[in-house]
């Protein structure tokens, strides 16, 4: 009698697992045909199916499907038990730009893995400024310096779309508080950070770090210097010009070569000897 029950229950159990296939497929068919508020509904459902399969297929579903009704739901499913339908929760609430659960992901960010750090990166850059600046004043906030190691790494995992607002909090701080903004920066490998890093070349608080950080970027860094370096020909600030001819140096820019020799005769002699050991650097002569 036992074993009877035993198999009815593993019976039922498949037979549920086999419902929740056949209505995710038929809510996936109903989109395929256009009617998107039928298949909406049928996926919202099926956010309580038993199978995480079918749950994982809903929440792409309803990401996909976006709408009014899209979000609310998605939100609910933040506690949701399987992790990776977890993880897709969180990427289609930013696909879907629902700011009512913007702060519940922040809140995310401290206890989060490595893959739902990258689900989160996902979401954030997706929400575009008003992610991107929550997380940023998150990671600058006082209250929140116990966490600032999750939300750099998070800052890192969203990639170039961060480096705008992370940039600005460089102004006016000093070496030690910049050490953690320099990380993120540099390890952002995009031609646009290093456009907005130049600039705090002036600053004599920052500049050695601008210089390291410039390094760390490589390749992505030699056009922005070039284009600066030749700007400095107008303004003549002889500081910055010294830092941009060593930047290149380090960067062994082969490129920038023709830039150097132009500054070969300067009236400057520390121009002229900061130009001769770039030079050196890169020709290896």
């Amino acid at each position: 009698m036992r074993a009877f029950k035993y198999k009815i229950g593993w019976l039922l159990l498949i037979m549920l697992l086999f419902a929740g296939c056949a209505s995710i497929e038929k809510a996936e068919a109903l989109h395929r045909q256009g009617e998107k508020q039928a298949a909406l509904e049928m996926a919202i459902s099926l956010l309580e199916d038993d199978s995480s399969k079918v749950r994982l297929r809903a929440v792409k579903l309803i990401g996909k499907i976006g709408g009014p009704k899209a979000g609310p739901a998605l939100h609910q499913r933040l506690g949701e038990e399987d992790a990776r339908v977890r993880r897709e929760v969180v990427r289609n609430l930013g696909k879907v730009k629902y700011e009512p659960a913007i702060e519940d992901l922040a809140d995310l960010v401290p206890d989060s893995s490595a893959d739902m750090l990258r689900a989160l990166a996902d979401a954030f850059r997706d929400y575009g400024k008003t992610g991107i600046d929550l997380i940023v004043s998150r990671y600058d906030s006082p209250s929140q310096s116990s966490n600032r190691g999750a939300y750099k790494d998070l800052m890192i995992a969203v990639g170039p779309e961060i480096a705008d607002s992370i940039s600005k909090l460089l102004k006016g701080r000093s070496f030690f508080e910049n050490r953690d903004t320099f990380d993120i920066l540099r390890s952002i490998k995009n031609p646009r950070v290093a456009t907005l890093m130049l600039p705090y070349l002036a600053d004599e608080e920052v500049a050695e770090q601008v210089i390291e950080a410039m390094r760390h970027l490589g390749s992505n860094a030699v056009e922005a210097t070039i284009t600066a370096l030749q700007k400095q020909k107008k303004s003549g600030e002889l500081l910055v010009t010294e830092r941009l001819i060593r930047i290149l140096g380090l960067l062994k820019a082969k490129s920038g070569i023709e830039m150097l020799e132009s500054y070969s005769q300067h009236d400057s002699e520390r121009i002229r000897n900061a130009v001769e050991h770039s030079l050196f650097q890169i020709r290896g002569f």
